[in-house]
């Protein structure tokens, strides 16, 4: 009788640990992700949707909210051409959850304006600085200025411009020597390497967020100086991630263990597209809308 007792209680917890294995896990930090909505009071253009972005992001704020996700980054250009833009679409960012925090970068369309307003560009988008970080339980999320040496930005960054020629001859022959493109300087550079200093001494993992990508190699929407600011990173091996918009047909590179993430760009889609990155113990998943893929990182 006692066996037969024994082996009921065997089996009962054999069940629940077999119930505990199989219950879904739920992940520690959920972010949104937003590439490009480049909203526009006009019509369409080729395959950007201008007007349509106020309820694509109507639609990905819903999704946020529902979720209950801890912040939301954005990665650049939010608007098109006009700064009244912001009126419109800043009011759709406002219907997040209080609780949830709206960060944002600049992207070059930031600054496809009157120069007048540049000097009222980070207020406009509640941004502490050009280039910042913050921290979210162990991760350590780094926002990056890919605007800071650009034809575009420099009534704003007011760089000599002789610098500016330079980087832009170094990519002769490239793919990325595109006028649209621009370059990170040697200051924001050496705050990059401290944060990353940092980061290693408080053993937090790192993500970082630009407007403009660094891989493929190939990819002309790339930084002026990619390779730079690739070899600043890639010797940090606690750098998960750098993800970015500004090509809108989106992608994913893993090389030396750094997943380069493209986010796909709002404004090229009917149906929408954004993500939620959620954090697991041993993984990320992004988990993509409309015509953002999913993507799964080990960690």
């Amino acid at each position: 009788m006692k066996n037969n007792d024994q082996m009921k209680k065997n089996t009962f917890i054999l069940i629940l640990i077999l119930l505990g294995s199989c219950a879904k896990k739920e992940p520690y930090l959920k972010v949104g992700l937003v590439a490009d909505p480049q909203y526009a009071n006009k019509p369409t253009s080729g395959k950007r949707y201008f007007k349509e972005t106020l309820w694509k992001l109507e639609e990905a704020i819903d999704t946020f909210n529902h979720h209950n996700i801890d912040f939301v980054q954005n990665l650049g250009d939010v608007i098109d051409v006009e700064w009244k833009s912001y009126d419109a679409i800043l009011s759709v960012y406002d219907k997040l959850k209080p609780s949830i925090k709206n960060h944002q970068l600049l992207g070059n369309h930031e600054f496809s304006i009157d120069s007048t307003h540049f000097k009222d560009i980070l207020k406009r988008l509640s941004m502490p600085n050009y280039y910042y970080s913050y921290s979210k339980k162990g991760w350590k999320f780094i926002v990056l200025d890919a605007t800071d040496y650009s034809y575009y930005s420099n009534a704003l960054h007011n760089h000599d411009i002789r610098e500016i020629d330079l980087y832009f001859e170094k990519t002769k022959n490239q793919s990325n020597s595109q006028r649209w493109n621009s370059a990170m300087g040697a200051e924001q550079q050496n705050w990059l390497k401290k944060e990353l200093e940092q980061a290693n001494l408080l053993e937090q993992k790192v993500i970082l967020f630009s407007h403009m990508p660094l891989r493929p190699k190939d990819d002309p929407h790339n930084l002026w100086n990619d390779q730079e600011i690739i070899n600043i990173i890639e010797k940090n091996p606690n750098v998960i991630a750098f993800i970015n918009g500004h090509n809108h047909l989106g992608g994913h590179v893993h090389k030396n263990g750094i997943h380069y993430i493209t986010v796909f760009g709002m404004v090229d889609t009917q149906i929408s597209s954004y993500g939620i990155l959620e954090f697991y113990k041993d993984s990320l998943n992004l988990k993509g809308y409309g015509n953002q893929k999913d993507i799964n990182i080990k960690l």
